[in-house]
């Protein structure tokens, strides 16, 4: 319960917060490639989701930056493969699926290709959707703790009572 209502009271710090540590994410997404599972976890199989706002976010990781078709990366003006959609038959994801989907000149319909959600609202949209299981969960867990207390509780009033029929 206290969760929830530090959960509420701190929710733009939390949003930041996010924000901010996503941000990081994605700058260093090549960089370390724990980040970059994490990340490509999230956008593919929990959230669905593409950046922090939406697609556009990758330009500020140096591989994907539309800057970067000057120096021949491959990757400029697009977006990770776990961006992209599951494409009906495929047995094989596509890992160049999300490559030139940001261009001016792209000519095939994005919304199909890649998701558009930015991974902070679909994280909202998440937690509203799961409040009620989260909360009965941390619930549950809160009254387990509380028990556990009573019955230690118990248990050292029970030593004490055996230790003054000796002493």
């Amino acid at each position: 319960m206290t969760a929830g209502t530090l959960g509420f009271i701190f929710k733009d710090w939390i949003k930041n917060q996010a924000t901010n540590g996503f941000q990081a994410f994605i700058v260093h997404y090549r960089e370390d490639p724990d980040r970059q599972n994490l990340i490509d976890w999230i956008q593919e199989q929990w959230l669905e989701c593409c950046g922090i706002e939406g697609p556009k976010d990758w330009d500020m990781n140096v591989y994907f930056n539309c800057s970067s078709v000057d120096v021949g990366s491959r990757e400029a003006c697009g977006v990770p493969f776990s961006c992209c959609k599951p494409q009906p038959n495929e047995v094989i994801k596509n890992k160049q699926c999300g490559y030139d989907v940001r261009k001016q000149d792209y000519t095939g319909d994005k919304s199909t290709v890649i998701y558009e959600k930015g991974c902070l609202r679909a994280g909202e949209e998440w937690i509203e959707a799961n409040l009620v299981p989260v909360a009965g969960v941390s619930v549950g867990v809160a009254v387990l703790q509380i028990l556990g207390i009573c019955f230690a509780q118990n248990l050292r009033a029970d030593i004490f009572a055996q230790k003054a029929k000796w002493h």
